[in-house]
């Protein structure tokens, strides 16, 4: 169970499953982003507890948290190196090629690496000039995906991607049995994929749901659709 306190005063109380598959979504400035650091432990709860299958996240090695759950900003981090360097930054110790080349066909950039003249072996300074922003968002996620991370959260990751190539995206990441996904979604068309969206106004939970269900409310969520 997540359980914090904004500056507002007002409480939330999340309850996220195993290999659940969520959205959280709401306007500008709503408090999506903060509530989902927490679950990276970059703040920690004003009030109350965060808890990782039971245990209090202020008991648990900052290292093994991070381990769990993997944050993917809007804003892709590139450094100096080949892509498959990039890639592996982070992963897991037992790694092969073809799990690499997994990742990145769910991440939709296998056939894009594969053009270029080295692959896998193209090296790149830390702009990454060769890979257009939405190509580097697409490495980041594949890097995700190579994690021992558990918990996957998309926080905009995919905001550079045209709709046909994040729909591709999107539903490939919906298809993994084993990873709890949580995105955070300015694109509505994502929530809708997903099995249950939270809807953030002013620090507040104000509903939660499955798309049919929270259309039928005519509710908060209704009217982020509608308009």
């Amino acid at each position: 169970m997540l359980h914090f306190n904004f500056k507002s005063g007002k409480d939330i109380n999340l309850k996220i499953e195993p290999n659940d598959k969520l959205a959280i979504v709401g306007m500008s400035g709503s408090g999506k982003s903060t509530m989902v650091k927490l679950l990276v432990d970059f703040f920690s709860p004003s009030k109350g507890k965060l808890t990782f299958n039971g245990f209090n996240s202020t008991k648990v090695d900052k290292h093994v948290l991070r381990s769990y759950v993997n944050y993917v900003p809007q804003t892709p981090y590139i450094f100096s190196g080949t892509i498959k360097e990039n890639l592996l930054l982070g992963s897991r110790p037992d790694i092969t090629e073809k799990d690499i080349l997994k990742a990145c066909q769910i991440a939709e950039i296998e056939s894009e690496i594969e053009q270029l003249p080295l692959q896998f072996e193209t090296k790149m300074d830390e702009n990454a000039k060769i890979l257009s922003g939405g190509q580097k968002q697409r490495l980041t996620i594949a890097r995700a995906l190579l994690s021992p991370a558990k918990i996957l959260i998309f926080d905009e990751a995919t905001s550079g991607l045209d709709t046909i190539t994040e729909k591709k995206v999107v539903d490939n990441l919906m298809k993994l049995k084993d990873k709890t996904i949580i995105f955070i979604a300015h694109r509505l068309a994502i929530a809708q994929r997903t099995n249950n969206i939270v809807v953030v106004d002013h620090g507040q939970i104000v509903e939660q749901g499955s798309h049919e269900k929270l259309m039928q409310k005519h509710g908060f969520y209704y009217n982020l659709v509608e308009n």
